[in-house]
């Protein structure tokens, strides 16, 4: 039996990698969804597509509120694993926001603004997808016995998570100072593009957030944590 299996227990731990992986998913539709609408396509299925995929993490995060509220023995505060589920289940939440704010309107008419719009949304894509790698890597952790080659490989891909965080919130900085000097002849499509620019940017500060979470409640703590299990 593995390791984690033995002593937390298989459901809450497996049911929080499976919702990083519904996250991702999720992701994966917006960054979709962006790209049909830069392109002048129809956005409506990859927007049902993000929907269902954050209804879907939506579940699995009640399923662990559930959990939380019975009798279940962790190796961290359940409200600490609370919280590393809500910062987590956040990026969907993001993802799905930027959807809807496509779907509101066509975006703004100007290839340069789209194209940095798209290059935002793959390096949101990446940042997203370099926490999932994380989350995998915390799960290899507990597995290990807390091994410390693993623990430093997981240190490693958090400090991944925040540079290309960093790079994406470039990228968002470099979308709204183009839309803002370019959009005084369509004022309204303009703050629509910004609009999913900032949204766009809250899904990559999210995936930063929960990747802080494993290091808060993980990784500082880690001797606290072994002698409670």
């Amino acid at each position: 039996m593995k390791f984690f299996e033995s002593r937390i227990g298989p459901s809450v731990f497996e049911t929080y990698y499976r919702h990083a992986a519904k996250a991702l998913e999720t992701v994966g539709h917006m960054e979709r969804c962006v790209a049909i609408a830069c392109d002048d396509g129809d956005t409506a299925e990859a927007i049902a597509a993000t929907s269902n995929a954050e209804l879907e993490a939506d579940g699995l995060k009640n399923e662990l509120r559930g959990v939380m509220r019975g009798s279940v023995r962790l190796a961290i505060s359940k409200e600490v694993f609370l919280d590393m589920i809500t910062r987590q289940d956040r990026i969907a939440d993001y993802a799905e926001n930027v959807t809807e704010i496509i779907s509101f309107r066509p975006l703004y008419e100007d290839a340069q603004a789209r194209k940095l719009l798209l290059v935002q949304a793959q390096s949101v894509q990446a940042t997203v997808n370099e926490y999932a790698k994380a989350v995998e890597k915390l799960q290899e952790l507990m597995e290990s016995g807390f091994a410390t080659k693993v623990k430093e490989e997981l240190h490693q891909l958090i400090a991944s998570v925040n540079l290309l965080e960093h790079q994406a919130d470039e990228k968002e900085a470099a979308t709204a100072a183009y839309v803002f000097s370019h959009g005084d002849d369509a004022p309204l499509a303009a703050a629509h593009m910004y609009r999913v620019a900032q949204r766009l940017d809250d899904a990559a500060n999210a995936a930063e957030h929960a990747a802080w979470t494993i290091v808060a409640s993980m990784l500082l703590n880690l001797d606290e944590v072994i002698s409670r299990l």
